[in-house]
Protein backbone atom coordinates (compact mmCIF):
# COMPACT_ATOMS: atom_id res chain seq x y z
CA UNK A 1 0.00 0.00 0.00
CA UNK A 2 1.82 2.94 -1.27
CA UNK A 3 0.76 6.42 -0.49
CA UNK A 4 0.11 8.62 2.46
CA UNK A 5 -1.63 7.39 5.57
CA UNK A 6 -4.52 9.48 6.84
CA UNK A 7 -7.08 9.46 9.55
CA UNK A 8 -10.77 8.98 8.81
CA UNK A 9 -11.34 12.71 9.37
CA UNK A 10 -8.54 13.73 6.96
CA UNK A 11 -9.84 11.33 4.32
CA UNK A 12 -13.42 12.60 4.81
CA UNK A 13 -12.31 16.24 4.34
CA UNK A 14 -10.36 15.32 1.20
CA UNK A 15 -13.21 13.25 -0.28
CA UNK A 16 -15.90 15.66 0.84
CA UNK A 17 -17.92 13.06 2.76
CA UNK A 18 -18.68 12.35 6.36
CA UNK A 19 -15.97 10.66 8.44
CA UNK A 20 -18.44 7.90 9.32
CA UNK A 21 -18.92 7.08 5.61
CA UNK A 22 -15.13 6.77 5.12
CA UNK A 23 -14.99 4.48 8.13
CA UNK A 24 -17.85 2.29 6.84
CA UNK A 25 -16.23 2.06 3.38
CA UNK A 26 -12.94 1.07 4.93
CA UNK A 27 -14.63 -1.62 7.06
CA UNK A 28 -16.41 -2.96 3.94
CA UNK A 29 -13.09 -3.08 2.08
CA UNK A 30 -11.49 -4.90 4.99
CA UNK A 31 -14.37 -7.42 5.10
CA UNK A 32 -14.02 -8.07 1.36
CA UNK A 33 -10.28 -8.55 1.71
CA UNK A 34 -10.84 -10.82 4.68
CA UNK A 35 -13.34 -12.98 2.76
CA UNK A 36 -11.02 -13.18 -0.26
CA UNK A 37 -8.03 -14.13 1.90
CA UNK A 38 -10.12 -16.68 3.83
CA UNK A 39 -11.22 -18.29 0.55
CA UNK A 40 -7.63 -18.37 -0.72
CA UNK A 41 -6.46 -19.88 2.55
CA UNK A 42 -9.18 -22.53 2.43
CA UNK A 43 -8.15 -23.40 -1.14
CA UNK A 44 -4.51 -23.64 -0.11
CA UNK A 45 -5.47 -25.75 2.90
CA UNK A 46 -7.44 -28.13 0.69
CA UNK A 47 -4.46 -28.43 -1.66
CA UNK A 48 -2.09 -28.88 1.25
CA UNK A 49 -4.45 -31.42 2.83
CA UNK A 50 -4.09 -33.60 -0.29
CA UNK A 51 -0.33 -33.29 -0.06
CA UNK A 52 -0.46 -34.08 3.66
CA UNK A 53 -2.53 -37.22 3.00
CA UNK A 54 -0.08 -38.30 0.29
CA UNK A 55 2.85 -37.73 2.66
CA UNK A 56 1.05 -39.66 5.41
CA UNK A 57 0.62 -42.58 3.02
CA UNK A 58 4.28 -42.45 2.08
CA UNK A 59 5.21 -42.29 5.76
CA UNK A 60 3.16 -45.41 6.51
CA UNK A 61 4.79 -47.22 3.57
CA UNK A 62 8.26 -46.23 4.71
CA UNK A 63 7.52 -47.27 8.30
CA UNK A 64 6.36 -50.68 7.08
CA UNK A 65 9.49 -51.02 4.96
CA UNK A 66 11.67 -50.04 7.91
CA UNK A 67 9.86 -52.56 10.14
CA UNK A 68 10.46 -55.32 7.55
CA UNK A 69 14.13 -54.35 7.34
CA UNK A 70 14.47 -54.44 11.12
CA UNK A 71 12.75 -57.85 11.21
CA UNK A 72 15.06 -59.16 8.46
CA UNK A 73 18.13 -57.83 10.24
CA UNK A 74 16.99 -59.36 13.52
CA UNK A 75 16.56 -62.72 11.79
CA UNK A 76 19.94 -62.47 10.13
CA UNK A 77 21.54 -61.53 13.44
CA UNK A 78 19.95 -64.56 15.12
CA UNK A 79 21.08 -66.83 12.27
CA UNK A 80 24.61 -65.43 12.47
CA UNK A 81 24.64 -65.98 16.24
CA UNK A 82 23.48 -69.58 15.74
CA UNK A 83 26.19 -70.10 13.11
CA UNK A 84 28.82 -68.72 15.48
CA UNK A 85 27.62 -71.03 18.23
CA UNK A 86 27.78 -74.02 15.86
CA UNK A 87 31.24 -72.97 14.75
CA UNK A 88 32.41 -72.69 18.35
CA UNK A 89 30.98 -76.14 19.12
CA UNK A 90 32.69 -77.59 16.00
CA UNK A 91 35.98 -75.99 16.99
CA UNK A 92 35.70 -77.40 20.49
CA UNK A 93 34.95 -80.87 19.09
CA UNK A 94 37.90 -80.57 16.69
CA UNK A 95 40.15 -79.50 19.56
CA UNK A 96 39.02 -82.49 21.63
CA UNK A 97 39.54 -84.85 18.69
CA UNK A 98 42.99 -83.39 18.07
CA UNK A 99 43.91 -83.81 21.73
CA UNK A 100 42.68 -87.43 21.67
CA UNK A 101 44.64 -88.10 18.48
CA UNK A 102 47.81 -86.62 19.96
CA UNK A 103 47.34 -88.75 23.05
CA UNK A 104 46.80 -91.85 20.89
CA UNK A 105 49.94 -91.10 18.85
CA UNK A 106 51.94 -90.75 22.07
CA UNK A 107 50.61 -94.08 23.32
CA UNK A 108 51.37 -95.79 20.00
CA UNK A 109 54.88 -94.33 19.99
CA UNK A 110 55.43 -95.63 23.52
CA UNK A 111 54.12 -99.07 22.53
CA UNK A 112 56.32 -99.12 19.41
CA UNK A 113 59.32 -98.10 21.49
CA UNK A 114 58.74 -100.85 24.03
CA UNK A 115 58.18 -103.44 21.30
CA UNK A 116 61.25 -102.33 19.40
CA UNK A 117 63.46 -102.51 22.49
CA UNK A 118 61.95 -105.87 23.48
CA UNK A 119 62.01 -107.11 19.86
CA UNK A 120 65.72 -106.53 19.39
CA UNK A 121 66.48 -108.55 22.48
CA UNK A 122 64.25 -111.47 21.52
CA UNK A 123 64.35 -111.19 17.74
CA UNK A 124 63.49 -114.36 15.88
CA UNK A 125 65.67 -115.31 12.96
CA UNK A 126 64.08 -114.79 9.58
CA UNK A 127 63.05 -117.96 7.75
CA UNK A 128 65.38 -118.94 4.91
CA UNK A 129 64.31 -117.83 1.47
CA UNK A 130 63.76 -120.45 -1.14
CA UNK A 131 65.39 -120.32 -4.49
CA UNK A 132 63.46 -120.90 -7.66
CA UNK A 133 66.28 -122.76 -9.37
CA UNK A 134 65.83 -126.13 -7.75
CA UNK A 135 62.13 -126.58 -8.32
CA UNK A 136 61.81 -124.95 -11.75
CA UNK A 137 65.26 -125.41 -13.20
CA UNK A 138 65.75 -121.66 -13.47
CA UNK A 139 68.63 -120.22 -11.57
CA UNK A 140 67.62 -116.61 -12.03
CA UNK A 141 64.72 -114.89 -13.63
CA UNK A 142 65.59 -113.38 -16.97
CA UNK A 143 66.32 -109.61 -16.85
CA UNK A 144 64.13 -108.95 -19.90
CA UNK A 145 60.52 -109.91 -19.30
CA UNK A 146 58.74 -111.88 -21.92
CA UNK A 147 56.59 -110.00 -24.33
CA UNK A 148 53.38 -111.60 -23.15
CA UNK A 149 54.06 -110.59 -19.57
CA UNK A 150 54.87 -107.00 -20.54
CA UNK A 151 51.35 -106.47 -21.88
CA UNK A 152 48.43 -105.95 -19.54
CA UNK A 153 46.26 -108.99 -18.88
CA UNK A 154 43.26 -107.64 -20.84
CA UNK A 155 45.37 -107.22 -23.94
CA UNK A 156 46.75 -110.71 -23.56
CA UNK A 157 43.20 -112.05 -23.44
CA UNK A 158 42.17 -110.13 -26.55
CA UNK A 159 45.27 -110.90 -28.62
Amino acid sequence: MDGKWMTYTEAAVRLGVAPEAVREAHIATLKTDLERLTAELAGERAGRQGEVELLKGQLVTERERADRAVTDLTGERAARQADQEQLAAARAAADRATAELVELVKRLAAIAKTQTSAGTAEAEPEPPQRKLGRATGIDRPSPAPRRSRARPWWRRLAG
